[in-house]
C-alpha cells in the first residue's frame, strides 16, 4: 500500500504537522515514583519522533497534586520542578521534526455536584498553571483531556453533574459553561502560539451517558477556542464502555472511527481519530475523509519506526500489534509497572536495548524450533552478527503462533504470526532448514558456540476412558480448521484459549457446553491477560449462547456424552455429539532434555520452558537469549 494522504502536511492552528499520524497519550510508568522526567522516559518517547511520527503526545499527565499522589510514575504537572525535565524530554522530539504534545488531566473522587465555586475555579486554575509549565517546558501542543468520564467531561454530562447551578446541567449553555472557562483560561495562560487540542468521547457507550448527538452540539460549541478535536470513546466509570477506550482484540480495529468521521461532517476544524488503528487502515480513513489525523500508541509501543516504515514503502515490515493489552497494566494506578509490550521486548526497557550490540567475537549459534521464541531468537541474534541455523521440524515456521492465530477470533495474533515468519525469512544471516527434526547428533554436526532450545509443548491429555475416541479433537485442531465438530459439543476447559474456540463454535451455530474443574474467577485469575478483555470475552461467550458450567472433573468420554462428577461427587451426564479438548499444555522436556548438553552456552525458551508460557513470554525469553550471546 502507498501512504501518500497519510503524508501530507496538515496545518494545526499556529503549528504545521509535517504528517497526518500522532502518536496518542499512554502512560509508560517510566517517570520517578513523583513525577520527574527520566533517560528512560525520555528514550520511551523519543523514539516515536524518531519513528517519524507528526506529533507525539506525552500521556495522561496530573494537573493537581491530589491526582498525582494518586497517579505515580507519570509527569506531574503540579510540580514546578518538572520544567527541568521536560525541556530535555521536548528537546528529543524535536529532533526529529516531530511537534511535541502533552496531555493534561484531572481526575478526583468527587463528583462536580460536591464542588464549591471555589473548587471549580481551582481546577480551571490547575489546568491553567499547568499549562504554562508545558509551555515552559518546550510544548508546541497541549490536549486537555475532556472525555472518558474524568472530571473534565462530567461538567457536560446530565448522568454525572447534578449541580442545579450555573454550572449544571438544566440548560445547555450551563453545561458547556466549565469547560469554555477552562479554555478561555488556559488560552490565555499560553498565549496563540500554543495549539489546543481537546480529547473527548464522541459516544460514551453508556445508558444515560453522553451519545453521539449530544458531543456534536458540544464540539460545535467549543470548536472556536481550540485547533484540534481528538475522538474517542467510551466511560471510565462504566468498565464495560473502558473496552471502546483501549480496544482488546476481539473488538475490530478502528472501531471508533465512525464517531470521528460525524464530527468531521460537522465541524470546520482537524478532526482526530483514536483506536486499534494500524498505518493501512489510517491511510484509509484520511483518505476517505473520515478524519484529518490518526492517532496511536501501541502500533507504536510494538514498532516505534512504522511511521518512517510506511513513508518508505515497507509497510509489510511494520510489527503488527496484537492488542492482549499487557501494554495497559493489570493495575495501572493501584500498583504501576513499567510498560512492558509482547511483540516489542524493548518497548520500557529504554535506553537498554536501543542500540544492538555486535557480539565479539561472531558466534555459531543453533536455533531449535522455529516458533515465536525460536523466531524472535534467531532474528536477534542474526542482527548482531551471529550466524545462525534454524531447525524447524514443520514444512514452514510459525509453530504454535501460527496455530494461536488461527481461531476467527485473534486475527491481531495471525498478523503477527505471519509478519513473523516472513521477516524471519528475510532476516541475513539465517539458515533456515525446514521439514527438519533436529537430532542431537544432527545439532552436534555443526559445532555450535551456543544452542537455543524453543521446541515449544505438547497438549495435555488426561488418561480418562474413551478420551482417544473419534468424537473427540483438541481445539486447536478445530480452530486450525482439521478436525470438524457436530452440532452439540462439550468443550472441556474453560481458559481463554478453550472459551475463544467456544464462541467461534457458538456463533457458526453449534450448542456448545463450557466445563472447567475451576471456577472462572480461579481461571480468569491466572496468567497475565487484561480483565478488560476477559470481561469482554466472557461477555461474547454468553451472548453466543454458550452455556457453562464449572466444578465439573471429566472422568469418561463416550460416543454421545460426557460423563463427570461435580464438587459433591453426584455424576453428571453431558450429551454431545462432538468433545473439544482445551485443557492446558505441558513442556516437552524430553525434547529439551536431550540437547542440553550440545554447546557450553545453553538456552531453553518459550513453551519448553514453562507451563505457564505464552506469546509474551516466548518473545521475550527469545529475545533475552539472543542479547545474552
Amino acid at each position: 500500500m502507498t501512504y501518500e494522504h497519510l503524508f501530507k502536511p496538515l496545518k494545526i492552528g499556529p503549528l504545521t504537522v509535517k504528517n497526518r499520524i500522532e502518536v496518542s497519550p499512554a502512560e509508560p510508568f517510566l517517570c520517578t515514583k513523583d513525577g520527574l522526567v527520566t533517560d528512560e522516559f525520555i528514550a520511551f518517547t523519543s523514539a516515536f519522533a524518531k519513528g517519524g511520527a507528526g506529533i507525539v503526545t506525552v500521556g495522561d499527565s496530573p494537573v493537581t497534586q491530589d491526582y498525582a499522589n494518586d497517579n505515580r510514575y507519570v509527569v506531574n504537572l503540579a510540580d514546578p520542578f518538572v520544567v527541568h525535565g521536560l525541556v530535555k524530554l521536548t528537546d528529543a522530539i524535536h529532533r526529529y521534526g516531530a511537534i511535541a504534545s502533552i496531555e493534561l488531566n484531572l481526575r478526583m473522587h468527587i463528583f462536580p455536584a460536591d464542588m464549591t465555586k471555589g473548587d471549580i475555579k481551582a481546577i480551571i486554575k490547575a489546568f491553567a498553571d499547568a499549562a504554562v509549565r508545558c509551555k515552559k517546558g518546550g510544548f508546541d501542543m497541549i490536549m486537555l483531556h475532556g472525555g472518558h468520564g474524568h472530571t473534565v467531561a462530567q461538567f457536560y454530562s446530565p448522568l454525572m453533574n447534578k449541580r442545579t447551578d450555573e454550572y449544571g446541567t438544566s440548560a445547555f449553555e450551563n453545561r458547556c459553561r466549565f469547560s469554555l472557562e477552562l479554555l478561555d483560561s488556559v488560552r490565555a495562560a499560553i498565549g496563540p502560539e500554543m495549539a489546543i487540542e481537546w480529547r473527548m468521547s464522541g459516544d460514551e457507550m453508556t445508558p444515560g451517558g453522553v451519545g453521539i448527538e449530544d458531543a456534536v452540539l458540544f464540539a460545535k460549541t467549543i470548536q472556536q477556542k481550540i485547533d484540534l478535536i481528538h475522538i474517542s470513546a467510551g466511560n471510565m466509570y462504566n468498565p464495560s464502555s473502558l473496552t471502546y477506550a483501549m480496544q482488546p482484540t476481539y473488538l475490530p480495529l478502528a472501531t471508533n472511527v465512525r464517531f470521528a468521521e460525524r464530527m468531521k461532517k460537522e465541524l470546520d476544524i482537524p478532526v482526530t481519530s483514536v483506536g486499534s488503528f494500524n498505518l493501512d487502515l489510517a491511510e484509509e480513513a484520511v483518505a476517505g475523509g473520515k478524519a484529518d489525523m490518526i492517532a496511536m500508541i501501541r502500533q507504536f509501543i510494538a514498532d516505534p519506526d512504522c511511521a518512517n516504515k510506511a513513508r518508505r514503502g515497507k509497510g509489510d515490515e511494520i510489527r503488527p500489534c496484537i492488542r492482549c493489552m499487557i501494554c495497559t497494566g493489570s493495575d495501572p494506578h493501584g500498583c504501576p509497572k513499567p510498560l512492558r509490550c509482547t511483540v516489542n521486548p524493548v518497548a520500557g526497557r529504554n535506553p537498554l536495548f536501543d542500540t544492538l550490540q555486535k557480539s565479539d567475537p561472531a558466534k555459531k549459534v543453533v536455533i531449535i524450533g522455529g516458533g515465536a521464541a525460536g523466531m524472535e531468537a534467531a532474528r536477534r541474534a542474526a542482527e548482531r552478527g551471529n550466524k545462525v541455523v534454524l531447525f524447524e521440524k514443520e514444512p514452514a515456521l510459525g509453530g504454535t503462533l501460527t496455530i494461536a492465530g488461527s481461531n476467527k477470533l485473534k486475527g491481531d495474533v495471525r498478523r503477527y504470526a505471519e509478519w513473523s515468519v516472513r521477516m524471519t525469512e528475510r532476516t541475513q544471516g539465517i539458515d533456515i532448514r525446514r521439514s527438519t527434526t533436529a537430532t542431537r547428533e544432527l545439532v552436534m554436526r555443526e559445532k555450535p558456540d551456543a544452542v537455543i532450545i524453543a521446541v515449544g509443548s505438547e497438549p495435555f491429555i488426561p488418561k480418562i476412558p474413551g478420551i482417544d475416541g473419534p468424537n473427540v479433537s483438541l481445539a486447536t485442531d478445530v480452530d486450525m480448521g482439521r478436525k470438524q465438530v457436530g452440532r452439540r459439543v462439550v468443550l472441556i476447559g474453560a481458559g481463554l484459549t478453550g472459551t475463544e474456540t467456544a464462541v467461534v463454535l457458538a456463533q457458526d451455530g453449534r450448542e456448545v457446553t463450557l466445563c472447567d474443574m475451576l471456577t472462572l474467577e480461579q481461571i480468569d485469575s491466572r496468567g497475565n491477560s487484561s480483565r478488560s478483555s476477559i470481561a469482554l470475552l466472557r461477555g461474547m461467550a454468553q451472548q453466543a449462547g454458550v452455556k457453562v458450567i464449572t466444578g465439573l472433573k471429566a472422568r469418561e468420554i463416550t460416543r454421545d456424552s460426557v460423563i463427570a462428577v461435580d464438587e459433591t461427587g453426584a455424576v453428571v451426564t453431558l450429551p454431545c455429539d462432538s468433545v473439544v479438548l482445551s485443557m492446558g499444555v505441558r513442556p516437552r522436556e524430553s525434547v529439551v532434555n536431550e540437547f542440553r548438553a550440545c554447546a557450553d552456552e545453553i538456552y531453553i525458551v518459550g513453551d519448553c520452558a514453562s507451563s505457564a508460557g505464552n506469546i509474551t513470554s516466548a518473545v521475550r525469553d527469545g529475545f533475552y537469549a539472543a542479547m545474552n550471546l
